[in-house]
């Protein structure tokens, strides 16, 4: 009888083993595969500069490139936000993704900006349910204990991707040889998905086993003093979950747009305002999506800390706020400043887009689904992705580099300002169910 004890005991602890280790694995390929999407994206951003000079454009006639993309990226996400509880997520990524895949390389064989516009586009829609099925998939298949740890890798999976995209066009980019990167990355591309596919079809079998060893392994995560199992926002009628909803995206759009407002032209300030070839600009611009790795992972501790991650939304644009106005007035006097503060930005901008696009994902996952967020949050930030670098362009065009950094600095200020009167009616409504119930 006793043996049989130890002997279920050691069973059990093993389960947990390999259910711990399997959801790494899942973790690790869903990160690889959102990675390579990234880096199929960020290789056109690498090259705008290239491209601008190679074929005689201005900034927002190529950027037009970054509007197709994002409208259709995210015309596809509000596709499956309606469809996504509904549909097989694994046979989706595989026909897309392949798909996707074959559209990176046929961007190398474009003759014109016009070419780009529309392959590119192709490409957007193609990807475009790479990060909502990544995330519905963790949220479903994952231990407890690793939810943090995926939010973090599949948030990094951003920054990894664009450095290996630039680090690979600056490679080619001095020999003239701006077609070899698509080929390249595509090729990774559709590897990345033959691995998550493996992945995933030995990690399914561990749902089920994840949803009754939770409660022995992780016992407090079951009991209503978690502060991840009870939400911030009040989600309990659907009026309240239409209007969460609408504020939502709202703020998905303009905090994103913090983001890409800045991010798609490093490239462009080194080299127009400092006159940094383009191949080495490629390089030094590097740096910054390195350091926004840094964004994510301040951004989710940050959360992990405070359940209410609104508050910690506004910390991050609160320091943002005075960046731009120096950038405004002393943009032009020194590269390693220009470089320093824009980084900071960038950081901090990742950071509280991660906030309201990834994390909002895995801490409200039990009163909405996760995948259906994940893809409206999104698809408005698809949009906002594509709008604002074409808007950045054109004043840069017309207005030149002090007024891109007024631009930003008012609309810093405006997410902010938003973030302040946004927290103090949660926290107001909060106060008010809690009264209620006592």
């Amino acid at each position: 009888m006793h043996g049989n004890v130890v002997q279920g005991a050691k069973d059990f602890l093993n389960i947990e083993k390999a259910r711990i280790k399997m959801g790494n694995l899942l973790i690790y390929a869903c990160f690889f595969l959102y990675a390579s999407s990234m880096a199929a994206k960020g290789v056109f951003a690498a090259e705008i500069k290239y491209l601008v000079d190679l074929w005689s454009l201005d900034y927002a006639y190529a950027s037009m490139a970054n509007t197709f993309y994002f409208v259709a990226y995210g015309g596809v996400q509000v596709f499956l936000f309606v469809f996504m509880t509904k549909m097989n997520v694994k046979k989706y990524l595989i026909i897309t993704v392949p798909l996707a895949g074959v559209f990176t390389m046929l961007m190398g064989l474009a003759t014109g900006i016009e070419h780009i516009w529309l392959i590119f586009g192709v490409s957007g829609a193609l990807q475009a349910g790479i990060f909502c099925c990544c995330n519905y998939i963790l949220t479903r298949y994952l231990p407890k204990k690793l939810l943090s740890k995926a939010n973090m890798f599949l948030n990094s999976g951003y920054a990894v991707g664009t450095v290996f995209a630039y680090a690979v066009t600056a490679m080619f980019l001095g020999g003239n040889l701006w077609q070899l990167p698509y080929f390249i990355i595509g090729i990774i591309f559709i590897f990345s998905l033959v691995i998550f596919a493996f992945v995933l079809k030995n990690a399914s079998r561990f749902r089920k086993i994840n949803l009754r060893l939770d409660k022995v392994f992780n016992p407090k995560e079951q009991t209503s003093a978690n502060t991840d199992e009870k939400p911030i926002v009040n989600l309990t009628t659907k009026k309240r979950i239409a209007l969460f909803y609408a504020v939502d995206l709202v703020m998905s759009f303009f905090i994103t747009a913090l983001f890409y407002a800045v991010m798609n032209y490093v490239t462009s300030l080194m080299v127009d305002v400092y006159g940094v070839p383009q191949d080495v600009s490629v390089y030094v611009s590097i740096i910054a999506p390195v350091a926004i790795l840094m964004g994510p992972i301040m951004a989710i501790k940050a959360c992990d800390r405070d359940q209410n991650f609104i508050r910690q939304g506004i910390l991050f644009t609160a320091v943002m706020i005075p960046i731009p106005l120096v950038m405004a007035f002393f943009f032009d006097v020194n590269i390693i400043f220009a470089l320093v503060l824009t980084i900071i930005y960038i950081v901090l901008a990742n950071g509280i887009k991660a906030i309201v696009l990834s994390v909002m994902t895995f801490k409200l996952r039990t009163v909405i689904n996760a995948g259906a967020y994940s893809a409206i949050a999104n698809a408005v930030a698809s949009l906002s992705a594509g709008v604002t670098p074409t808007i950045i362009g054109a004043v840069l065009d017309t207005s030149g580099w002090q007024a891109v950094y007024f631009v930003v600095l008012g609309l810093t200020v405006f997410v902010t300002l938003a973030l302040i009167l946004i927290n103090l009616v949660v926290v107001k409504d909060n106060k008010k169910t809690k009264e209620q119930n006592i």
